[in-house]
């Protein structure tokens, strides 16, 4: 089998090579390439957001197809894979998507010319589980601003019980959706013993039980929980799902954690929230625009965490998506129907 592995800035080819070089005792030969390989993370960040929407025929595929002769797997992460490229490569039998979505790969085409495509759902679910609780818990325990308080000369303690922070296992913690990453963060949280709630309507109450969580509608979730935490996928039943009247379900002193997509969150109304106190506090990794523009209103809340766009990025989710597609592609060499195969 010939594979042809291509990268983007964000997953080098050579670390897709780090994770897929073992199935050479198979007999695999590889060939590498970088698509976008010399853009900016800006620029970058900016292709691969719009072709969310635009889809991978959007973009000239050109350079890829010129390396596809012979090719057996094309291995990508976000480089886009259009209908005029697969119908193009004659020897093209799997396309193996290192990452969980497949955005970047016309499926249906792949279909129409007997092309499997794989994906690699979960890569990253431990990086960001990971920061989810580490956001919860330094917003709750108010550590970004102690810290920049400390690093201006200033040497505040509180010892006001009314104004200190509450002890995490005397906190409810929602947790919106209950995939992957809900689970690795309910797992992780349990060991402070707080309170959890879940809420997903694709998962039986009884398998959120077995858990660990209580599960709960979206409406008690909101009202009772002390800080919710979001782990759904953006579509359009979930685009602003957290609007005015979520907000002003929650408590005045509850705090949102958004570290999956910032089309979940209505920006304006989260704003308002905080200016009005309906809410706590914030800690917030992904939004509407990105970058966030230098003048937006979340830059001036004193009661906001904002990081950008980091919570997926460790060294183990970008060598996570490749080894997934590896263990895939050994299956598929012993004939048998690789785990993640998209429909």
């Amino acid at each position: 089998m010939k594979v042809l592995l291509c990268g983007d800035p964000q997953q080098p080819s050579e670390y897709m090579y780090e994770a897929l070089e073992g199935l050479e005792e198979r007999g695999v030969a590889f060939d590498r390439m970088d698509w976008m390989g010399d853009a900016s993370p800006a620029e970058f960040r900016n292709v691969t957001m719009d072709m969310e929407s635009a889809g991978p025929g959007s973009y000239d595929t050109g350079a890829i197809a010129a390396e596809l002769d012979g090719v057996d797997a094309l291995v990508v992460h976000k480089a886009p894979v259009s209908r005029e490229l697969i119908d193009g490569a004659d020897s093209l039998e799997l396309v193996g998507a290192a990452r969980g979505g497949t955005e970047n790969v016309d499926v249906e085409a792949a279909a129409d010319n007997g092309v499997t495509v794989l994906h690699a759902p979960g890569r990253n679910r431990d990086a960001v589980a990971d920061y989810a609780v580490s956001m919860l818990l330094s917003r709750l325990r108010e550590i970004p601003f102690n810290h920049a308080e400390l690093s201006a000369g200033e040497w505040n303690q509180v010892f006001d019980p009314d104004r200190l922070p509450p002890d995490v296992r005397t906190t409810t913690v929602g947790v919106v959706g209950f995939g992957h990453i809900g689970r690795g963060v309910a797992r992780r949280l349990a060991g402070f013993d707080p309170e959890i709630l879940a809420y997903d309507p694709f998962v039986d109450d009884d398998e959120i039980r077995e858990a660990g969580p209580e599960p709960a509608d979206l409406e008690t979730l909101l009202a009772e929980s002390d800080a919710v935490t979001l782990h759904v996928r953006l579509s359009r039943d979930t685009e602003g799902m957290m609007g005015r009247e979520e907000f002003q379900r929650m408590k005045p002193s509850a705090y949102l954690i958004n570290t999956a997509r910032g089309g979940l969150v209505d920006e304006e109304a989260l704003v308002a929230a905080l200016e009005n106190d309906e809410l706590g506090g914030a800690a917030i990794d992904v939004f509407q625009e990105e970058p966030l523009p230098v003048d937006h209103p979340l830059f001036d809340r004193d009661e906001v965490v904002l990081t950008p766009h980091v919570a997926g990025s460790t060294r183990d989710a970008v060598l996570g998506g490749p080894r997934i597609i590896a263990g895939q592609l050994d299956d598929y060499l012993d004939g048998e129907t690789p785990e993640h195969v998209v429909e």
